[in-house]
């Protein structure tokens, strides 16, 4: 590959992407000289940022055997008991689900699928599903559905339902660059109806404006879920539940889970924390921020635009305006836009001068 030609096409696209450095302070960000409400994180409850949680949390554990690196993969060892305290957390709240602990919602899709993926299963992803999925499965069987189709879901499950001894439905529950929801309902309903098994990635509607996620909250049964805990829940790694008999065989099976190193005990202990501490209010206040710039049902409101070029002038404007809010351009999206991801911690007023403009717009 010449990347020298590669480069300069991706520059000319006005597709091309750099690192950034940023302060953060609260729900502000400190970038390129400017201060502005950061509206680019997936940090939707504003916990990750929450210098005063944080200090409550290094008091908590000041005195606890709890340390900043695992030392081990978890087939090694378990540094502590704070592993087992989270993975129980869920268990208990999802009746005939095992949680197991990956390192992230990456490796987690990825393991998953990568472990499943034989000669006898099919797999039927929504066309939107996260890059993990699409890397995983380019070594799989499967077939692609168009986004949040029911119907076309269906086609497939028909053509299919006697060539593959198992088949599995991989969605996301709130799609993370169109801010829209999968037919989840609608899904079981189809799975049900070809003995199929349904794969949903929760990672970010969980623990964001409902405390368990989608699944829950719709009375939808998965087979399997995928939880983040880098997003609204403001740390880092993934769980993912299933049956006693999938849990057992990815940890003997999963290359991503026995292979690396765990995640650190203090970020367990970190989920730990936020997840047995009480952020209704919180949540009750990000409900009010969507309902109030009413782009999407969800936290995450695109706004698209003509081209890549249109998306970063805007970008730029809102900058300007004291709103941080990316470009997302092609390979990324199909569509560029700018990505406005709401959080529980700004106030609706603070919300008012971004309206304007985009209605404006």
């Amino acid at each position: 590959m010449d990347i020298l030609k590669e480069l300069k096409t991706i520059k000319e696209n006005n597709n091309h992407r750099s690192l950034k450095t940023a302060r953060i302070n609260g729900a502000n960000i400190e970038i390129e000289g400017k201060k502005a409400v950061n509206l680019a994180s997936n940090d939707y409850r504003g916990i990750a940022s929450d210098e005063s949680l944080r200090q409550s949390f290094l008091e908590q554990i000041a005195y606890k055997n709890i340390f900043f690196g695992a030392g081990a993969s978890r087939l090694i060892y378990s540094a502590g008991g704070e592993y087992e305290s989270l993975e129980s957390w869920f268990n208990e709240r999802f009746a005939n689900k095992k949680a197991l602990i990956f390192n992230s919602g990456y490796s987690a899709n990825f393991a998953f699928i990568s472990c499943f993926g034989d000669a006898d299963t099919l797999f039927l992803a929504d066309k939107l599903v996260h890059a993990s999925m699409i890397d995983a499965l380019k070594s799989a069987n499967f077939k692609r559905f168009k986004h949040n189709d029911a119907n076309d879901l269906a086609r497939l499950l028909e053509q299919n339902k006697d060539k593959y001894k198992q088949i599995i439905v991989l969605c996301e529950s709130l799609y993370s660059m169109d801010g829209d929801y999968a037919p989840l309902a609608e899904f079981r309903k189809l799975c049900d109806n070809f003995k199929a098994l349904l794969y949903v990635d929760e990672a970010h509607s969980f623990f964001a404006l409902n405390e368990l996620g989608e699944c829950e909250a719709s009375g939808v049964r998965a087979d399997f879920m995928l939880f983040t805990l880098s997003k609204a829940v403001g740390g880092y790694g993934a769980v993912l539940l299933a049956d006693q008999a999938t849990r057992d065989f990815l940890i003997n099976k999963a290359r991503a889970l026995i292979y690396s190193t765990a995640i650190a005990p203090v970020n367990a202990a970190w989920a730990n924390f936020v997840l047995n501490t009480d952020f209704s209010s919180r949540r009750e206040n990000l409900r009010k921020n969507v309902e109030f710039l009413a782009l999407s049902r969800s936290q995450i409101a695109p706004f698209i635009c003509k081209n890549s070029a249109s998306a970063l002038n805007l970008s730029k404007k809102l900058l300007e305006c004291g709103y941080f809010v990316p470009a997302l351009r092609p390979p990324t999206v199909k569509e560029p836009r700018l990505r406005i991801s709401l959080r529980a911690d700004i106030e609706t007023c603070e919300l008012a001068k971004l309206k304007e403009i985009l209605n404006e717009i």
